[in-house]
């Protein structure tokens, strides 16, 4: 991606644009349910990923302009993309076998560049490189865009219940209320593509936890019940 490519919003992207309007020939727009009413743009988003679909999803339909964390592989050379969807995304989270894997892989590596530009993915790092992730978050946050995070421990696969959250978003409400001395809102949201159901929950905030000494692990457990709670009263039933 081109430098400055992350401070663009979602008008600056005429390609997009229209190939969105496209896209919702075919993936019509869900029944949205803001159980907090308007939403802000400017916020931190936490969501489950539904496979393939959630972050697409997300970024046609969730009414607030955002920037998805996206795995870094995928916005490196074509060969890293595609060993990370063949060895990662398929066949260890997707359980295809092996030359479906290969094949699906292949194609995807080539066009993932178009569609990770538009939807302007920021890659997520599990190194130091994780700062790098930070500062672009909050260059964004300050420019008025939300920041949308799929932190669900997904290595065995994606579940309509999830089984646990990694603490990344954490340190990003933290780190931007330390730079910033803002406290920005954190929503949990739940998309379902069989239910055709999108639900946006109410807004907590980092210091909320902070007050009563919860760990970043604790914030991230609460904040996978939440968003579990979102699909047992508003999705499965």
């Amino acid at each position: 991606m081109k430098k400055g490519s992350y401070n663009k919003t979602y008008k600056d992207q005429p390609v997009w644009s229209v190939t969105a309007k496209f896209l919702k020939l075919f993936f019509k727009k869900p029944k949205i349910i803001s159980l907090s009413g308007d939403i802000p743009d400017k916020a931190v988003y936490v969501a489950n990923h539904a496979a393939m679909f959630g972050p697409l999803m997300y970024n046609l339909y969730l009414p607030a302009n955002v920037s998805p964390w996206g795995a870094w592989p995928m916005v490196g050379t074509w060969k890293q993309r595609y060993h990370y969807l063949k060895d990662i995304y398929f066949i260890q989270k997707r359980h295809k076998n092996k030359l479906v894997a290969t094949l699906l892989a292949f194609f995807e590596a080539g066009l993932s560049p178009l569609f990770y530009k538009a939807l302007k993915v920021l890659p997520s790092y599990n190194d130091q490189r994780f700062l790098s992730t930070m500062r672009k978050s909050i260059r964004l946050l300050d420019k008025g865009t939300g920041i949308i995070i799929f932190p669900e421990k997904s290595d065995e696969g994606y579940f309509d219940r999830l089984t646990g959250f990694y603490a990344g978003f954490v340190e990003l409400a933290k780190y931007y209320r330390k730079r910033c001395g803002e406290d920005i809102p954190i929503y949990p949201v739940y998309y379902h593509p069989k239910f055709k159901k999108m639900v946006i929950g109410f807004p907590t905030y980092y210091s909320d936890y902070a007050e009563r000494g919860k760990t970043r692990e604790e914030i991230a457990a609460d904040f996978c019940k939440q968003v579990n709670d979102l699909y047992e009263e508003h999705i499965k039933e």
